[in-house]
């Protein structure tokens, strides 16, 4: 079993809105739950429940991110989304893998969501934010 770190959330990983920051935490929550649930060696099919909840999450995430930058009129929004659907697409095989005759191991799995999500976070969203306020828009989440 990998060295797996629970995320502690940071102003370090807010991105200047307390309604984005709001989700990212949450999705941090789930994140954590799933590290500690490999901890503790339960099985595949409850991780993929949790991992479920992160996917239902994140969708309802993804959304709201796309209209609001949709509002500001936000350039790079087409590489936004097409990176949206690449995690997606990439999460939603290892939730039906996880209950097939082959599951990959929890571990890689936790290691691309954390890397997914800080990598996100810190440059994606954070981008459109900057540029919010770089146009001094006055747009809301």
């Amino acid at each position: 079993m990998g060295n797996l770190e629970k995320r502690i959330w940071t102003e370090e990983l807010s991105i200047g809105n307390a309604d984005i920051d709001v989700d990212h935490k949450k999705l941090i929550d789930i994140y954590n739950d799933l590290v500690e649930f490999v901890r503790f060696n339960k099985g595949h099919e409850e991780f993929a429940k949790i991992l479920s909840e992160m996917t239902d999450y994140s969708l309802i995430h993804f959304k709201r991110e796309e209209q609001y930058m949709q509002k500001m009129s936000y350039p790079r929004l087409a590489e936004h989304e097409r990176s949206h659907k690449d995690y997606v697409l990439k999460v939603a095989v290892y939730n039906v893998d996880l209950l097939g005759i082959n599951p990959p191991d929890p571990n890689d799995i936790i290691k691309f969501l954390g890397k997914w999500w800080i990598s996100h976070i810190l440059k994606s969203d954070r981008e459109y934010e900057d540029y919010k306020n770089e146009i001094q828009s006055d747009v809301t989440y």
